[in-house]
């Protein structure tokens, strides 16, 4: 089971001091920040599916993450076909779709994690159950329309939820963005 200490490493903010830092002296917990964030991408790896995307709901749901050590854990990315395939067994399609829209600490453009999609291998049929217990302390609406449910949440980085028996879907409110300096 992934615990609230495993997790603290998406919402470490590097010193804005360190993040221009080409020559000199860095941020003093690259090293250690680098082996939380190799060991919660092993545990997010190898964790069963229903703790994976409960761990991801509850990552998001009260304030937005860094999703770089989330997407480097499962995700093996193709530079020249730009193409996102999964590392887990049990996942077949894969996609973090980062989009441009928000400002960095430095007022540049940059990139925040708009949705994320995922695709089932086979059936799952408890998902739902996953969905509402990962959101409890949020106020959300469910609503079902033939075999899709969609979870609103109120208060949250997660905008909402779409969720089917073979697919995940969560998208962020792209106003809760926080630059973590990655």
């Amino acid at each position: 089971m992934i615990t609230e200490k495993d997790l603290e490493i998406l919402y470490y903010i590097t010193p804005k001091k360190y993040r221009t830092v080409l020559d000199g002296h860095g941020d003093p917990m690259t090293i250690v920040n680098t082996e939380k964030e190799f060991s919660l991408e092993e545990i997010l790896l190898n964790v069963p599916l229903k703790d994976l995307l409960s761990s991801i709901i509850k990552i998001f749901k009260n304030k937005y993450a860094n999703p770089l050590p989330i997407w480097n854990s499962i995700v093996n990315y193709n530079i020249k076909t730009e193409e996102e395939i999964s590392k887990r067994k049990d996942i077949k399609k894969i996609n973090f779709n980062f989009k441009f829209g928000v400002k960095n600490d430095f007022g540049i453009d940059t990139q925040y994690l708009d949705n994320l999609f995922i695709e089932f291998m086979s059936s799952f049929a408890n998902i739902k159950s996953i969905v509402r217990t990962a959101l409890q302390g949020k106020n959300f609406n469910e609503n079902s329309s033939n075999n899709n449910t969609t979870f609103t949440i109120d208060n949250s980085p997660i905008l909402k939820i779409e969720i089917t028996n073979t697919t995940f879907q969560l998208f962020i409110n792209k106003d809760s963005f926080i630059d973590y300096g990655q």
